[in-house]
């Protein structure tokens, strides 16, 4: 699915490693010395990393429809998709997120049929070709 993505950069300080279902956060501590750096590393389920994944790709402009997310990260990996089983998934998802400080609405849901990123900023991070 992220063949050429390495993952993602949200708020400049938080990092996303798609292929090694990790989150990384990288937080200076300007109270103390210039090179005191805080570091927080989760590693999570591939379940929830590629929702993650999706969503960072896709929900981060406009909602994307509950049934997409059903389609592209469930249903086209052959398992078995349903509410309650995306429910669940988020739910778990938000909790990892918030371990590295991430806001509970960092996924917000618009009645359950629509998903969106609730961040400042995300960007990609590309996997260099190597010819």
């Amino acid at each position: 699915m992220f063949t050429s993505t390495f993952g993602f950069l949200i708020n400049d300080n938080i990092q996303v490693d798609i292929h090694h279902r990790r989150i990384i956060k990288l937080d200076m501590d300007d109270a103390r010395k210039a090179y005191a750096l805080n570091v927080c590393v989760i590693a999570i389920k591939d379940l929830h990393m590629m929702l993650l994944a999706y969503l960072l790709n896709n929900a981060c402009e406009k909602p994307v429809n509950r049934d997409d997310i059903f389609k592209n990260v469930w249903d086209d990996r052959n398992f078995k998709s349903s509410s309650q089983i995306l429910w669940s998934t988020l739910k778990e998802l938000k909790t990892d997120l918030m371990m590295v400080g991430l806001d509970p609405d960092f996924i917000k849901s618009d009645r359950g049929a629509f998903y969106s990123i609730n961040a400042h900023k995300v960007q990609a991070l590309y996997i260099k070709n190597q010819h």
